[in-house]
């Protein structure tokens, strides 16, 4: 069936460039990658974007003596998002 997308001009770019990379053709990288997409549960998409808990170093094992605060903190410094801009 025929359909027509709006997509940005960069990611169409790309697209069109792995599917010769993949010795494939637009319309079935599209195909494949809605298949996946629409395969998966959506609690599992969610948590592909769930960001990981910060990990804190410690001298010694059971050392390490964790506060609200300084969670807090760090995971102020890792909210980033994938494009480099802060979230």
């Amino acid at each position: 069936m025929r359909t027509t997308l709006d997509l940005p001009e960069n990611l169409l770019m790309r697209a069109r460039t792995e599917a010769v990379r993949r010795g494939t053709t637009l319309r079935e990288l599209v195909g494949a990658a809605l298949e996946r997409e629409l395969a998966s549960p959506a609690d599992t998409r969610r948590a592909r974007r769930r960001r990981r808990f910060p990990i804190f170093s410690s001298n010694a094992p059971g050392s390490l003596r964790l506060t609200n605060a300084r969670i807090a903190r760090s995971e102020d410094q890792e909210r980033v998002c994938p494009d480099g801009r802060a979230c």
